[in-house]
């Protein structure tokens, strides 16, 4: 029997060719997705950055203007936005705060004599700050600008210094809630100076500065005094010595000794006590006593007395505690009124 085969070696690349282009077809298709796709999300991206910027750009500052007569300027301020507050100050001098309720201010302020800057910061509800800066010259202006109130340690003292850009009339200073002591300028004077002693323990000091026009400055500021060593010299009951003792609650760092011209070294240990005591005797006639005693804190007090022993009998001279010392504390406030 003879076969007859029907062979055609194409018949299986038409069918896988088929399969191929199917698969082409739906590469293409992805692919043509996928550009779209990155296409929507980049525009989306771009589109999102523009309303970013865009919106940057609508943060729109507010428009401030000034206008001067004579002794008195006009702050004007409109804004497409609701403004939250007007802060305005002169040269240097503290600022001062007008609460906005709209988008237009318009706020009338005394302008002070002579050349000055004037500055001016407006804040929106977005929070969006504008800011301008005026020069403004008056021959007619008058005096706003607040004293300024300076507190400084000077060696063992606390310096109180008050200076006006014009004229001071006085200062006043308190402890706590004491009876306040006061302090004139001189007629004409632009500067108050005075120093006071600190004292002992934690307390408030209030200092409150007036210019000739009744501009006030007041500052509280807290301080806390040390105190000094003790020292107490007692001649025994024969008159032939005397016993010397010096006490201090944080502890004695050094201790110089003086007796009829001859320095003597007082040994005080390694440690620094809080207390020292020794004798001396006495010599016939006359005997001079001088005694410095330092405290760890810095503090120092000084004894210096007399004494005859012998047959004129004897005399004792009480002690003469001199020098203090503070530590600030950075509890403070000032407070400006005119």
């Amino acid at each position: 029997m003879n076969q007859i085969l029907d062979y055609n070696p194409n018949s299986k690349s038409n069918k896988s060719g088929g399969s191929d282009k199917i698969v082409r077809v739906f590469a293409i298709i992805l692919i043509i997705f996928a550009i779209a796709l990155i296409a929507v999300v980049g525009y989306g991206m771009i589109s999102n950055k523009k309303e970013v910027n865009n919106a940057t750009a609508q943060q729109t500052k507010a428009n401030i203007t000034v206008e001067n007569q004579e002794a008195q300027a006009t702050i004007k301020v409109t804004h497409d936005k609701n403004i939250q507050k007007l802060v305005y100050s002169w040269n240097t001098s503290s600022e001062r705060t007008i609460k906005g309720t709209n988008k237009y201010m318009e706020e009338k302020i005394d302008i002070p004599a002579g050349d000055n800057t004037l500055h001016i910061k407006v804040i929106d509800e977005n929070g969006v700050e504008t800011t301008h800066d005026e020069e403004i010259s008056s021959e007619q202006g008058v005096d706003i600008i607040n004293p300024i109130i300076e507190l400084s340690l000077d060696g063992k003292k606390l310096k109180i210094v008050a200076t006006d850009e014009t004229a001071l009339d006085f200062l006043t200073y308190r402890w706590n809630e004491e009876e306040e002591e006061t302090v004139y300028a001189e007629e004409g004077s632009k500067e108050i100076t005075t120093e006071i002693e600190i004292i002992k323990g934690k307390n408030d000091l209030t200092v409150v500065a007036v210019d000739t026009s009744n501009n006030t400055t007041t500052e509280t500021k807290s301080f806390t005094g040390l105190t000094k060593p003790e020292i107490t010299v007692t001649l025994s009951e024969d008159g032939s010595s005397i016993d010397i003792k010096a006490v201090h609650e944080s502890g004695i760092e050094a201790v110089s000794f003086n007796f009829n011209n001859v320095d003597y070294n007082v040994d005080i240990g390694s440690d620094t006590p809080n207390q020292i005591q020794f004798n001396q005797k006495l010599e016939v006639g006359y005997n001079r006593i001088i005694l410095t005693v330092k405290s760890v804190d810095g503090t120092e007090s000084k004894f210096d007395g007399e004494c005859t022993y012998g047959d004129a009998g004897n005399t004792n001279t009480d002690a003469s505690n001199t020098g203090s010392n503070t530590t600030p504390e950075e509890n403070s406030s000032t407070e400006n009124s005119q």
